[in-house]
């Protein structure tokens, strides 16, 4: 339900509290562990509280923040998670476990989104008071708070009163711009804002993305396109599937909106309205990918997201959604409308409700999950609970293109035990080996985000500026300059790509910006 790269070998799963056969000692089921990309070990870990369809997202010095929950579930002894944070700092032992405080938040949030800000605080916002199947007035809660606290009672968010009832995870991206800069672009539903966090206003309304609904139920998703310094990193959103009707059996929206935001010009900005590379879908992931380039995954072609709450175990009656999407499409930005999506091999695992997907430091793309459920089938029924995973190699790593590996970053040749830490605007020495002779070398730094319920929050993608390329043995050395101040790249653990012909090197190296 959610997962987060925690490290370059570590993934974090966090599910919900159900009847998993796997059991922690004191006779809980298991709803959280560490999962080890190299050795498929797994590593159970312990909670306290519900995390059913809460949020996340890294705060400053490496610490990831689970926001919010869902209610007690007294016959396995889990708390209630409603306003419960809890705060993982990953490590190199083994060691690291979950802290919590189940009344950390000011309020109730469930199915709220978390963005890393440009402080290195957590802005959470939105959700419900209670787990429900689609909001409303009586138990929206169109509020948010900040992590660490600054304000004794949560803030008036009035957004998400004008776009109920499909406001749930809210899509939220940090606006890039000069280091004073306090923008959000927040979408929900069908409409968009630009709001101030440090006044608190909403600075601007964007035309509304005519067409199908793409908030929960009528799930879509949305990345902000890669940044580039050429472009004086002036952003461009893309929110994509969804339906237009709550009905599962409504075929999805085959419709992408693209706006580019320039902060000096908001009345130039408009939806370009484009297909969704000939695929209808709802439930949607959007993966950065290590070129730039974006993977469309999972979802169905008809329906909503949510349970089948009484699916029976023989008859599927009650299913929200049908008909999954197996292809998955590669988005390709840089080129013209009509032209920028490629369908790619498919998988023959249905990936529904509660699946995730995202980017690996090899450039591969990790994808598990799906439950519609009720609770854990694994038979018998047409959709059962997934426990599979599979990694998926995007076509640039079929290349026969040389890849670069990194030798030394910043003087050290110390990588991936641990992020190395490194400062905004720095140049950073960087020695690759790679014996092409035609090289031709980009760098870029990403962060995954948190993943659940096809929003990934804070994910990120910026290139960088290279300096003083030469030659250095069987490789080359190279100056990578990081991006200028955190509203570009917030303060959080960053992987740097090098990538050669735009072929990814054989592993990227974990960063944190300071």
């Amino acid at each position: 339900m959610h997962i987060c790269l925690t490290a370059p070998d570590k993934i974090l799963i966090i599910d919900k509290v159900q009847n998993n056969s796997i059991h922690l000692p004191d006779g809980r089921p298991v709803s959280t562990l560490e999962y080890d990309l190299n050795t498929g070990k797994k590593r159970f870990l312990s909670l306290q509280s519900n995390t059913f369809c809460s949020s996340g997202g890294f705060i400053a010095d490496n610490i990831l923040v689970s926001t919010g929950g869902a209610e007690e579930i007294k016959d396995k002894d889990f708390k209630p998670g409603f306003s419960a944070l809890r705060f993982f700092k990953p490590c190199q032992n083994d060691k690291c476990e979950w802290r919590e405080n189940l009344t950390a938040m000011t309020t109730h949030r469930w199915y709220s989104t978390s963005t890393t800000l440009s402080d290195g605080r957590l802005f959470i916002l939105g959700g419900s008071k209670i787990s429900i199947g689609v909001n409303n007035e009586t138990e929206n809660n169109p509020t948010f708070e900040f992590f660490p606290r600054t304000d004794p009672t949560p803030i008036d968010f009035p957004f998400l009163v004008d776009t109920l009832p499909y406001n749930l995870y809210p899509i939220v991206h940090l606006m890039p711009g000069p280091k004073d800069l306090t923008l959000l672009f927040v979408f929900a539903n069908k409409d968009s804002i630009l709001y101030d966090w440090n006044s608190r206003k909403t600075v601007h309304k964007f035309p509304r993305l005519e067409g199908a609904s793409r908030s929960y139920p009528l799930t879509g998703t949305s990345v902000m396109l890669p940044l580039r310094p050429e472009d004086n990193y002036i952003p461009q959103i893309l929110v994509c599937g969804g339906n237009e009707k709550e009905d599962p059996k409504h075929e999805a929206a085959d419709s992408c909106g693209r706006i580019k935001i320039d902060v000096s010009n908001l009345d130039k900005a408009k939806w370009e309205i484009d297909d969704f590379g000939g695929i209808p879908r709802v439930m949607p992931d959007g993966v950065i990918l290590a070129d730039g380039t974006i993977l469309f995954l999972n979802g169905a072609k008809t329906g909503i997201a949510g349970y089948s709450s009484k699916l029976g175990k023989v008859k599927n009656k009650l299913l929200k959604a049908d008909n999954p999407d197996l292809t998955p499409l590669l988005y390709d930005g840089q080129k013209p409308k009509g032209k920028r999506f490629t369908k790619l091999n498919s998988s023959n695992i249905p990936r529904l409700y509660h699946s995730v997907a995202t980017l690996l430091p090899s450039g591969q793309v990790f994808i598990a999950g799906s439950s519609p459920q009720a609770d854990v089938i694994l038979s018998g029924v047409k959709f059962p609970t997934e426990y599979r995973i599979e990694i998926f190699s995007p076509p640039y790593l079929s290349s026969n293109k040389a890849q670069a590996t990194i030798k030394s970053v910043d003087g050290s040749k110390k990588l991936n035990q641990g992020p190395i830490k490194v400062k905004y605007n720095q140049h950073i020495k960087v020695e690759v080996e790679l014996s092409d002779k035609k090289a031709n070398l980009t760098a870029a730094i990403v962060h995954q985000g948190f993943v659940t319920h096809s929003v990934h929050m804070s994910e990120r993608y910026v290139f960088c500026d290279i300096k003083n390329i030469k030659r250095k043995g069987n490789g080359f050395t190279m100056d990578v300059v990081m991006p200028p101040n955190p509203n570009i790249m917030p303060p959080v653990p960053v992987y740097l790509y090098i990538n050669n012909n735009g072929v990814p090197g054989k592993t990227a190296v974990h960063l944190q910006l300071k």
